[in-house]
Formats: C-alpha cells, sequence, structure tokens
C-alpha cells in the first residue's frame, strides 16, 4: 500500500477532516487510483461507438465540405 503513504503524506491536514474520516478518505482515493492504473475504472470504446464516431465524421465533417464545393462551382 505505498500509494496510500503517498496520498497520506501529500493530502494530510488539508481536507478539513478529522483523522477517521481523513484515513477512509485517502483509503478509497487509493482503490480509485489503482483501479484506474489497472484500467478497471472507465471501460474502451466498443466497435459500435467506432463506427458511430466514422459515420458522424463522413455526415458532419466531409459532406457538407463536398456539398459547398459542388454547390459553388
Amino acid at each position: 500500500m505505498g500509494d496510500l503513504e503517498q496520498i497520506k503524506s501529500e493530502l494530510s491536514g488539508n481536507t478539513n477532516f478529522d483523522e477517521e474520516h481523513e484515513g477512509e478518505l485517502f483509503e478509497r482515493i487509493a482503490i480509485i487510483e489503482e483501479q484506474e492504473s489497472a484500467g478497471e475504472l472507465i471501460q474502451g470504446l466498443n466497435r459500435t461507438d467506432n463506427i458511430l464516431m466514422a459515420a458522424m465524421l463522413v455526415v458532419l465533417g466531409v459532406l457538407p465540405i463536398i456539398w459547398y464545393a459542388v454547390m459553388c462551382f
């Protein structure tokens, strides 16, 4: 639990909590940091998300430029 000791050294006395609540806060922060470093906190994008992003890029980014180029010239 090296992370917990580092968190305590950085935040101890700066949270305006009593010692009991401050200790619980530090433990929760350490758990969240462990989950974040393991990649468990936020899931990556799936295939459907990537397809939707590509479709929005084409519809909102490329087609208006092509439409403008065709209509102006």
